[in-house]
């Protein structure tokens, strides 16, 4: 059958004439993942520049993880040049070929990506919190993180041997069962997503701060459940793929939208604690803010010192409320 008379009976989907609202759908969802991560991480450069500190190894793990996010941007967008909204059995060879392609390799760039933001996350963490218990745990969650990246890597790029058959099934050889792959892939990414919103509640609670900033403090921290949210949804969507039949070209648009969707909300999660001097200036002294920031460029010997001396300038998460001194002076006095 014609793509033409596959449009004149009313089917959408075909690759001359894809499906408008599918496509459009993904359109707009890479444009918000692009502009708002990118202005994330910017703001959280900015923030640093304001506060006159260099940057630390967590802006640097967000960065790498931003690169990512391009990246699987930009897959998705081959993806749509060639069949993500048709059906299958009305695209090209050519194309379909492509779009499996990137379907073999998006995965793997998507877990990458994200597994940078988590350990952006948990060295946030450790330069924060300086108690022993949260560095030993942010360096186990920090292995088990990468243990899952690694693994579902390596899994992805042997999911069909030989690895060809992924794009051609005509070539002899074995797929394992994608349903289970994607549970493998997705249920670790859950846990650890909900281990990275409670581990630092504890330390919070125990600061000598009020009640109404502890549940303030608490709201910056957790707002990566929105991650968590999104990872679930995602999950779901992915199993309702692998069940909806062959037809994945037309199928797996929803799957498409959540993961940009996921991985933007955990860029900017992760992001967020660190904007708080965006939010104390006003617009008079914003650019007078950042000139005065960019003449600090040689931070103290001993930066927790400096922060006890309520300096804004080296205290880009804290400033004013001295939380991050007080809690560091309470370490140091519990080990005396």
């Amino acid at each position: 059958m014609s793509a033409q008379s596959m449009s004149d009976a009313g089917t959408p989907g075909d690759f001359e004439h894809p499906n408008q609202n599918l496509r459009r759908s993904i359109i707009i969802t890479l444009y918000f993942a692009f502009i708002l991560s990118t202005v994330a991480v910017g703001l959280r450069i900015l923030a640093r520049k304001m506060n006159g500190t260099r940057l630390y190894l967590d802006d640097y793990l967000i960065i790498i993880a931003l690169l990512f996010k391009y990246g699987c941007s930009i897959g998705v967008a081959i993806l749509l040049f060639n069949g993500l909204g048709s059906h299958i059995t009305m695209i090209p060879q050519k194309n379909l070929e492509v779009y499996m392609k990137i379907g073999w390799s998006n995965p793997l760039v998507y877990t990458t990506c994200v597994a940078f933001i988590k350990l952006s996350i948990l060295a946030l963490y450790k330069r924060l919190f300086t108690a022993p218990s949260m560095i030993l745990a942010s360096n186990i969650v920090a292995g088990l993180v990468i243990l899952w990246a690694v693994s579902v890597c390596v899994v992805g790029v042997l999911l069909c041997l030989p690895i060809k058959k992924f794009w051609d099934p005509t070539v002899p050889g074995s797929c394992l069962d994608f349903a289970q792959y994607y549970y493998g892939q997705q249920i670790p990414n859950i846990l650890t997503d909900a281990v990275l919103l409670v581990m630092p509640l504890k330390f919070v609670w125990a600061l000598p701060i009020s009640k109404t900033q502890r549940l303030l403090l608490s709201g910056v921290f957790v707002t990566g459940c929105l991650t968590l949210i999104f990872d679930i949804v995602r999950l779901v969507a992915m199993i309702d793929l692998s069940r909806a039949g062959p037809d994945v070209t037309y199928n797996q648009v929803p799957v498409v939208v959540w993961t940009c969707i996921e991985a933007t909300v955990g860029i900017i999660a992760a992001c967020l604690p660190n904007l708080r001097p965006l939010f104390k200036l006003s617009r008079g002294d914003f650019w007078s803010q950042v000139r005065s920031g960019s003449a600090h460029s040689k931070e103290p010997l001993n930066p927790t010192l400096d922060m006890s001396m309520e300096s804004s300038h080296y205290d880009p998460y804290f400033a004013q409320s001295n939380i991050y001194a007080r809690h560091s002076i309470s370490i140091q006095y519990s080990k005396a």
